[in-house]
């Protein structure tokens, strides 16, 4: 499997599912890691580079992401509040609230409620959509190079039960 294609069905077709089910919370997860994978493939180091975490969250916010995300992101804010404590206890830190743009008509995404941040799954996932799309498009025309990646060689096979 290609990188792209990996981006494509591992990254963006399985949380377009679980959004799609209503799954938010395991789509949320799955963005919270795909920044930092994103990262990886914008760094010139090998995907199995030790201690590149958060190097590669920054990377990916920095080159990939809108403004808003970057000044989240002061002092590792973002990355130890939805990144790690995703990674590490499967749940945002305490300053988040998660939610869809269907319980919250009425606030936006990244607003500040009471000194939480407000993520909204819809507007999240678009950002991370068009910052997949950009990395897709990069390798695409060759201005990133393809890296090996152990887990691309393996095609998962699911099964229609």
């Amino acid at each position: 499997m290609k990188n792209q294609e990996f981006i494509q069905k591992r990254l963006i077709d399985e949380c377009d599912r679980l959004i799609d089910a209503g799954f938010y919370y395991p789509a949320f997860f799955l963005i919270s890691q795909g920044i930092e994978t994103l990262g990886a493939f914008l760094d010139k180091k090998p995907f199995a580079a030790r201690a590149q975490s958060k190097k590669r969250f920054e990377l990916a916010l920095h080159i990939l992401f809108d403004a808003k995300y970057q000044l989240l992101n002061q002092n590792d804010w973002l990355y130890r509040q939805f990144r790690c404590n995703f990674t590490h206890f499967y749940g945002p830190g305490g300053f988040i609230i998660l939610s869809s743009s269907n319980d919250h008509k009425t606030n936006s995404h990244l607003e500040n409620i009471d000194g939480k941040r407000l993520f909204l799954i819809e507007e999240l996932y678009a950002d991370f959509k068009d910052a997949a799309g950009s990395v897709i498009n990069r390798l695409d025309e060759g201005s990133l190079a393809n890296k090996k990646m152990s887990n691309l060689d393996t095609e998962f096979h699911e099964s229609k039960v």
